[in-house]
C-alpha cells in the first residue's frame, strides 16, 4: 500500500508536467484517501475490515485507471 500511494503523488507530478489537471487531482485524492482509510480502520476495530477492503479497491482501481490512460496515450503517439 505504501509503493501505491507513493506512485499515487508521483503520477500526479507527471500529470501536472502535462498540464493534465484532471489526473492530477484524481492521482492525489487517491493517494490522500487510502491513508485516511487505513488510519480509520485502526480507529473503527469493528469495520477495519470493510474500510481496508475500501482502501485496497480505491488502490486498485486507480492503478487500473492510470494503466488504461497510459495506454491510450501510448496507442495514440
Amino acid at each position: 500500500m505504501l509503493s501505491a500511494i507513493i506512485a499515487a503523488f508521483v503520477f500526479a507530478r507527471r500529470f501536472g508536467s502535462f498540464g493534465n489537471g484532471v489526473w492530477v487531482a484524481y492521482c492525489t485524492a487517491s493517494g490522500v484517501a487510502v491513508p485516511i482509510l487505513i488510519v480509520l480502520g485502526i480507529v473503527f476495530l469493528s469495520w477495519t475490515g470493510v474500510i481496508v477492503a475500501l482502501a485496497g479497491a480505491l488502490v486498485f482501481g486507480w492503478v487500473a485507471a492510470t494503466a488504461a490512460h497510459l495506454r491510450a496515450e501510448v496507442s495514440r503517439a
